[in-house]
């Protein structure tokens, strides 16, 4: 485990948010009127209208994944959604996410959803983005500095919700394609659905595989995902099936040198991983006049196997198994007091989650088992003080109940029970003509997963506290039928933050730290056929606080936390047939993981573009694409080594291409 931060650039900085927010000014030309009944499933887990624009949500809809350049969902929230995204060190694409300057552990502080479902570990493994085929794909909500109220812990730095299509949406019929690739891609895809009155079932598959850019880095991945529901949009009652099965080679870091003179060579040709896990679900929900009663109940298990091989006659092999079953029953209540239109949304969240790992290792075999049992109730409610002033006010009480215990060591049986609050309050203000401003204060929290808390030889430290936070923000918003923008401040005070602290090897609640940024993002239809939108992020994160082995890290950049990014996609309707897309992206210097202390040299900025060409025939659609086509070199993670006077690193791909065909009947 480890941890990151960055430096500024004063001058330039100026300047590029001076033009930044010049690009974003421009997109203000347009001023129609917009329908405000927006269905936002995050905002209180219903599929029913919004009272009114939501705050700091963002929306990519199936139209805005389909004529992107992204071939993956990862490459959707980091090209379509401005989310922060690195390498994964399998290999695999499933890129850990990161919403306002978490770093490292920016996948446990950004929440990810399927359908209002954690899909985010309680482990330190990313969440299976690749679990869920672009195609099945309805939206993609993002809910930055929001979550903790409706859906608990790890939602400090957002929520990433994934809503699937519904059986009952589509018509009959169905789309199968292939991709080919650079180092041997090969992604095939198909979907069907059909149904009749009252009644639809769909099915998603999916196999992808590739040698990847690296040596020993090929993966293969098999996924299918299916829905059968009965009912209408009031009352419904939806069973959800799913399961993957992943396979990967792993090639380890490259060192400073190697990075230099073999780039995709590998320093360890032996190491592998391979998971399995399978999904169960049922959401029913059924409206009785002004209120709206539902329930989730879902299953999710995964067994996954990792060997590594050390050199020398060392090696580890483990195997792990998750089970986590949840059930959520839920309320909606949408009616007018005193003449305010109100919303009152409530709910109770039970989960169990049980951990099982097997070691076998050249330095100690190991014998672990974890659980964790959630209890929680909540309730959040919006009421129109006037029709154009919104009042949010929401609050969540938690009680977690954490076991963890070794067999194989003398290692006693650690047992917690935290008991934790997540609160929001929110203002909005509509002015007319699209625009509204809005404050929100919140307060969130995190809990240990079992890595963060894992014990190797005692004397064991005690299990680690719970991270708290409280969150401000300040924003406006705007939106036309053509155009729309964001701009917003945000600061996050954290107390007992969880991190790995490499100045003394330990995973610690660190003395208070602090996130602070700007955030700016916008589309619009530039001509009839022309396009573009963009996200821009300014970012501090720092330590306010804290001596470890000997260094005071007050002031200090937290590591891996680019101080600037900027993306813009313009896409351009060539013919009403045919159309291109070019993406660009720009990650600003950052500090290298395990550099708390910031004695090194930063992590360098890169940039990359990306282009995609698609034409119709008819039913079938043509494309061709080609990834960083500046041919950069670059790497998104690093980590410094304990000497501070060189670094390890995971080179990303050179220019690659793709094509694609795509049948819909």
């Amino acid at each position: 485990m480890n941890h990151p931060s960055l430096k500024p650039v004063a001058g330039r900085s100026a300047i590029l948010l001076a033009a930044i927010t010049s690009f974003f000014a421009a997109s203000l030309v347009h001023a129609v009127p917009a329908d405000e009944a927006t269905v936002i499933v995050s905002a209180d887990r219903f599929h029913t209208s919004a009272l009114s624009q939501q705050i700091a949500v963002q929306v990519i809809t199936a139209d805005d994944i389909r004529d992107s350049s992204a071939t993956t969902v990862a490459e959707v929230l980091g090209k379509l959604g401005g989310v922060h995204t690195r390498i994964n060190f399998l290999g695999v694409p499933d890129s850990p996410v990161d919403l306002r300057g978490f770093g490292i552990t920016g996948d446990q502080n950004t929440l990810i959803l399927v359908n209002g479902q954690r899909l985010s570990e309680n482990e330190l493994a990313v969440a299976r983005l690749s679990s869920i085929p672009l195609n099945a794909i309805e939206r993609i909500e993002i809910l930055r500095g929001a979550g903790a109220v409706m859906y608990g812990g790890g939602a400090t730095g957002g929520t990433i919700n994934i809503i699937t299509r519904s059986a009952l949406d589509a018509t009959n019929g169905g789309v199968v394609s292939a991709i080919a690739g650079s180092h041997d891609l090969r992604d095939l895809r198909a979907n069907a659905q059909f149904g009749g009155s009252g009644w639809g079932v769909n099915a998603h598959v999916q196999h992808v595989e590739s040698d990847n850019y690296r040596q020993n880095n090929r993966f293969e991945q098999d996924v299918i995902n299916s829905e059968l529901r009965f009912g209408d949009t009031n009352s419904f009652v939806a069973i959800n099936l799913g399961a993957d099965d992943q396979k990967a080679r792993l090639p380890g870091p490259r060192t400073e040198a190697e990075l230099a003179n073999d780039p995709r060579g590998t320093s360890t040709p032996n190491d592998y991983a391979s998971s399995r896990s399978q999904r169960f679900g049922v959401t029913a929900e059924k409206r009785f006049g002004d209120v709206t009663l539902g329930l989730d109940v879902n299953q999710r298990n995964k067994d996954s196997r990792a060997f590594f091989d050390y050199g020398f006659g060392f090696s580890s092999l483990s195997d792990a198994n998750t089970d986590v079953t949840s059930i959520s029953p839920r309320l909606l209540w949408i009616a007018t007091l005193g003449g305010m239109q109100n919303r009152f949304a409530a709910g109770i969240d039970w989960s169990d989650w049980d951990y099982t790992n097997v070691t076998t290792s050249g330095f100690g075999n190991r014998d672990e088992s974890g659980s964790q049992t959630n209890r929680a109730v909540y309730f959040r409610n919006e009421l129109a003080v006037t029709p154009h002033t919104r009042l949010t006010l929401g609050a969540r009480r938690e009680n977690v109940q954490q076991d963890q215990i070794e067999r194989l060591t003398p290692i006693p049986k650690e047992s917690i029970e935290h008991h934790l609050s997540a609160t929001e309050l929110a203002l909005q203000q509509d002015f007319g003509m699209g625009f509204s401003v809005y404050g929100r204060l919140s307060r969130s929290f995190r809990i240990a997963n079992i890595d963060e808390n894992r014990c190797f030889f005692p004397p064991c430290a005690p299990l680690l506290k719970p991270q708290r936070s409280n969150e401000r923000e300040l924003g406006v918003q705007w939106h036309d039928a053509r155009s729309s923008m964001r701009a917003s401040a945000f600061e996050i005070d954290l107390h007992d933050e969880l991190h790995f602290n490499a100045l003394i090897f330990a995973n610690i609640n660190l003395s208070p730290t602090r996130r602070r940024g700007f955030e700016l993002e916008g589309k619009t239809l530039l001509v009839d056929r022309m396009d573009i939108a963009g996200h821009y992020t300014y970012t501090t994160a720092r330590f306010r606080e804290g001596v470890y082995g000997g260094v005071d890290v007050a002031g200090n950049d937290v590591p891996l936390v680019p101080k600037q990014r900027f993306g813009a996609t313009l896409g351009w309707q060539v013919t009403p047939a045919t159309r291109g897309t070019f993406a660009f992206n720009y990650v600003g210097s950052q500090r290298y993981d395990n550099d708390q202390a910031n004695r090194f040299r930063d992590m360098p900025a890169y940039i990359t573009a990306d282009i995609k060409l698609s034409h119709d025939i008819g039913r079938v659609r043509l494309a061709a694409g080609i990834n960083n086509l500046l041919d950069k070199k670059f790497y998104s993670y690093g980590i410094v080594n304990g000497t501070f006077t060189s670094f390890n690193a995971y080179p990303e791909d050179r220019r690659n291409g793709y094509a694609s065909v795509e049948y819909r009947w």
